[in-house]
């Protein structure tokens, strides 16, 4: 024991230890060192930072998928919207939403251009919704209460305290422009609607040509491409209208206060986080070496 009562180490540090025992230790770790250098040298780096020079094959593939694919998206786009118009109706009766379909009795002014929609959303007095005024002072009340709950959470959860505080800033900003400019709203629900499904429609196009920019490039089956790039396809065809119901149950059952923080961190901001996780999911199934094989 030591005079103060601490008990004594049985390692003692490196600096009290005699000259020898310190060249020793240091002439081990300058080995170890080195050969770590030496096993990084003659490791190939991590194929997400190497380079790829496409073969013939390779870049026909990183061509003409992506105009077959887009080239049928874009074709397909009127029975997308039609589907879609079809499946927001059958989802608005179960939800009691006032989304209906446009009749020659109904003005034209309610008809939203350029969406592909024959939709109207006539909420007349059975509107739930709040109104402006009272959609403010909510938006105001959830932010307070949203950044003061997010400030108590523990470390690990600093990316979500990131992404909640972005929201509520974006909402903030909102509620203090409807408080000065209440009757400035230049939105509709129904363009809301129609600005929702036409980002939509707008990725699904442009997946085939984000995908052509890396995933094809990868020397994997031609089969496993065209797979992944019509399950991505696919599932935007089916979230898009998912994610436009949600919207609009938010402003059917709050306010159209939240119409900006809807169209800015949950829409095609929203859109392309899904498309990203999704491609990292389909890049993470193709083989540790599909990007140097063979690529001729």
């Amino acid at each position: 024991m030591k005079a103060d009562g601490m008990p004594e180490s049985h390692h003692a540090p490196l600096h009290h230890a005699p000259p020898h025992v310190r060249e020793a230790a240091f002439a081990q770790a300058r080995q170890i060192l080195a050969q770590a250098q030496t096993e990084h040298r003659l490791g190939s780096p991590h194929r997400s930072i190497q380079r790829l020079i496409p073969g013939p094959r390779l870049l026909l593939q990183m061509t003409l998928l992506p105009l077959a694919l887009s080239g049928l998206a874009l074709a397909a786009q009127t029975w997308l919207y039609a589907f879609w118009q079809a499946y927001l109706l059958a989802w608005a009766g179960w939800l009691h939403l006032p989304l209906k379909l446009r009749t020659g009795a109904d003005p034209a002014s309610d008809r939203p251009q350029g969406h592909g929609l024959d939709l109207i959303w006539s909420p007349g007095d059975a509107s739930w919704a709040l109104s402006l005024s009272s959609g403010v002072w909510l938006g105001a009340a959830l932010c307070l209460l949203a950044w003061l709950v997010s400030g108590r959470w523990p470390g690990k959860a600093l990316p979500i305290k990131y992404l909640v505080r972005v929201v509520v800033v974006v909402q903030a900003v909102a509620v203090a422009y409807f408080w000065w400019a209440p009757d400035a709203l230049p939105h509709s629900v129904l363009d809301h609607l129609g600005d929702v499904l036409d980002t939509g429609d707008v990725l699904i196009v442009a997946i085939p040509v984000l995908l052509g920019l890396g995933y094809f490039a990868l020397n994997i089956s031609l089969w496993v491409k065209l797979r992944s790039a019509v399950l991505l396809m696919g599932y935007f065809v089916l979230m898009v209208p998912h994610q436009a119901l949600v919207h609009l149950v938010v402003l059917q059952h709050l306010s159209v206060a939240f119409m900006p923080v809807l169209y800015i961190c949950f829409g095609a901001l929203f859109d392309m986080m899904v498309f990203v996780a999704l491609y990292a999911w389909i890049v993470s199934l193709a083989p540790p070496l599909a990007p140097t094989r063979g690529a001729a």
